[in-house]
Formats: structure tokens, C-alpha cells, sequence
């Protein structure tokens, strides 16, 4: 199997009441992901967050830095909101973070979640607005695509169409090219630079539900699963399999470019990790459950009871890795077996947790846990 390290960014900033210290914690945990074998670290992008130490909200330059203080760590975004971003800029800045990181980055794509941040940059980005949301988001990643693995491009959506109408280029030093003009009128953009890996770094989704899991698998992207119990995972990779499949015109196997992200907390017992944990990773859960809500924490077929409490005893054996190092490596064995899963983000900061306990965190799963899994896949 493979293990990569995930953070909201907000989980990692830990005591942090600064951005200076924040950035220092993140710079810490990255570092020691590298030396620990961990295959990636994946950042999260949120902004006006009300939490002390405030969002890092740029995943791609944040990325930079950490890219340029390791060597082998892959550098991924999970995800970049991509209603959020102008999908210009947001190809160029991936491009520019590959060519600076010879190759390590992951690109993932998301729709956003939280009402109060995507209206902020796009009337469309609005995830309340459902339909609008998710056309903004599929044109932008077509069209990052588009730039990514052709020399020009043009488009014509709802939301975007470049080149812009009326563009014109005339200059003494540069005649009509037919290749972007017809005369004077640009009818095609060049856009550099070009992604180091070819034909782009691997494109991934974040999916909640069967309808962003067959998004995903319409448009050639992986798939990364946050939080849903192992059944659920595996009625949603059966989904994605047929899509892909139908797209793809071969066999595509359940589990195949696809991914799990899991809160991790690894301890010598399971009351030792509750009680260093369970405040940092509940509230998370309880941020987002007004967002979110509880039917993604369901089985396939199960309808949860009114009443039903968002808490420890809820969350933790459907989607939780806490406990013992056996404890929680029961639960990757179940997550393998279940949905033939090889590559698991773990999510090891939480909110409010002191960075040395973070730290010992990531060091005591890469050291008694990924081990077992070892050659696995």
C-alpha cells in the first residue's frame, strides 16, 4: 500500500496563533513526512477561517516552500477549489510549481462546501447554487486541462470563453501568426509554461457523493473519498469502475485511481488515543456537519435516526483510524480487503493539538503501521 500525509491546513497550524508559527509547524511536519517514507503531502484550501492561526488558503504556493525545503515528498493540493479559481491563473501556477519541483505535484480538484467562502469569488461558486457550481467547476478543470496539453487553446462555456471576445495583437516585431490569429484577431492563447510532467501532473477529485463520483469519472480524474464507511466506499468505487470503464473503452478494477482519506491518531492503547485526539478531530466533524451533514458517514442502505449524535462513538468505527497501532491496522486491513484500497491519506494534525504530539503522530504510524502493509497493493 501507499501512505501519504494530508492536512486541512487549518489542523496543522495546531497551538499556532500566528501564521509565521503556523507555517513553521507545517514546514516541520513536512520534513519529517519526507524522512518517514510518506509517499506525499496533501494540503486543503479554505479561507476566512475563525479559528486563532487563520487558513494558509493558497495550497499551490504554499506547496512551493515546502517543495523547495525537500527532495522526494510529493507535493499535492486536495484539494484546490476549482470555482474558486480563475482557470488561467490556476494553470499557470500548477505549471509553475511542477517545472520548480521537477515533477513531485498532484493536482486535485474541488467544489467547495462551506457557504460562506465561494461566493466571495465567483456568484457561480456558491455550492448552495448546485447546478451553476458544478458547471463552473467542470469548465475550469477542462480548461486547465486544455491548456496543460496543448500548445494553444480556446473555449467557448457559460462561465468562460477565451480567447476574450475582440481580442486583437499587432505589433511591428511580431507579424499575424496563422497558428493564434486570423489577421490581427487572437483566436487562440499560448499559455506557458507547460507542466514538467507530461502531459500534466495526475488529476484528482474529491467526492462525497455518487453524482461527484460520477463526475470524476466522467472527466478522467481520480478519486479521493474523505471519511464514508469501508461499504460505502466500496458501492461508490464500483460506480466510479463502471464509469471509467465506459470512458476509457477497457476494464477498469474497482479501486484504480482511487484513494481514501482518513483521520489518524495512533497511540499505545485506544483510551490513551481517545483522550489525546478525540477533542481536535470532533470538532473538525462538528464545523462541518452543518455543511456536510451525516448521511456521508452511512452505509449503503442505512437511514440514520433523528436523534442520531455527531460524536465519538458515532464516528469512530465507521470512519476513523485511532487507536493502537493493531487497532488501527485492523481498520486498513478492513478498508484493503473491503474496497481494495492501495493509497490511504491520513489525516495527522488535528485542532489544538500540540505540535510535538503531532509530530509523534506521524512517526508512530509511519514506524508501526505503514510497515505491515509493506509491498501490499
Amino acid at each position: 500500500m501507499r501512505f501519504a500525509a494530508f492536512t486541512t491546513v487549518a489542523g496543522s497550524a495546531g497551538e499556532a496563533t500566528s501564521a509565521e508559527q503556523h507555517i513553521d509547524n507545517l514546514r516541520q511536519q513536512t520534513i519529517l513526512a519526507e524522512e518517514l517514507g510518506y509517499e506525499a503531502m496533501w494540503l486543503g484550501e479554505h479561507h476566512f477561517g475563525p479559528y486563532a492561526a487563520g487558513d494558509l488558503p493558497n495550497p499551490i504556493l504554499l506547496g512551493a516552500d515546502l517543495a523547495a525545503r525537500t527532495s522526494t515528498i510529493r507535493i499535492g493540493q486536495m484539494a484546490n477549489i476549482a470555482p474558486w479559481w480563475h482557470p488561467i491563473r490556476l494553470a499557470e501556477d500548477v505549471a509553475i510549481l511542477d517545472n520548480l519541483t521537477g515533477g513531485r505535484v498532484e493536482v486535485g480538484f474541488g467544489r467547495g462546501i462551506w457557504p460562506y467562502e465561494g461566493p466571495q469569488f465567483h456568484p457561480n461558486a456558491d455550492p448552495r447554487k448546485d447546478e451553476e457550481n458544478r458547471e463552473l467547476f467542470r469548465e475550469t478543470v477542462e480548461i486547465a486541462r486544455e491548456i496543460w496539453t496543448n500548445e494553444f487553446f480556446s473555449y467557448r462555456g457559460t462561465n468562460y470563453s477565451f480567447p476574450a471576445d475582440d481580442t486583437v495583437f499587432s505589433h511591428p516585431l511580431y507579424p499575424p501568426d496563422p497558428a493564434w490569429q486570423d489577421g490581427e484577431r487572437v483566436t487562440r492563447l499560448r499559455v506557458t509554461p507547460r507542466p514538467h510532467q507530461t502531459p500534466h501532473p495526475p488529476l484528482w477529485m474529491t467526492v462525497s457523493t455518487d453524482r461527484s463520483v460520477t463526475t470524476a469519472a466522467e472527466l478522467g480524474l481520480k478519486a479521493c473519498y474523505w471519511q464514508p464507511p469501508a461499504l460505502r466506499i466500496r458501492q461508490r468505487m464500483e460506480l466510479y469502475a463502471r464509469v471509467r470503464t465506459e470512458r476509457e473503452g477497457r476494464p477498469f478494477a474497482v479501486g484504480e485511481d482511487q484513494a481514501v482519506m482518513r483521520s489518524m491518531y495512533v497511540a499505545p492503547s485506544m483510551e490513551e488515543a481517545r483522550r489525546d485526539a478525540e477533542e481536535g478531530i470532533m470538532s473538525a466533524f462538528i464545523f462541518n456537519d452543518p455543511f456536510r451533514g451525516r448521511q456521508v458517514f452511512t452505509n449503503p442502505g442505512e437511514i440514520l435516526d433523528d436523534d442520531v449524535k455527531l460524536d465519538w462513538d458515532f464516528l469512530e468505527p465507521r470512519s476513523l483510524l485511532v487507536g493502537s497501532p493493531d487497532d488501527v491496522a485492523a481498520k486498513i486491513e478492513e478498508l484493503r480487503e473491503t474496497c481494495h484500497l492501495d493509497y490511504l491519506l491520513v489525516e495527522f494534525s488535528h485542532m489544538g493539538m500540540p505540535l510535538e504530539r503531532t509530530l509523534r503522530n506521524l512517526e508512530t504510524f509511519a514506524t508501526e503501521v505503514m510497515p505491515r502493509f509493506a509491498g501490499d497493493s
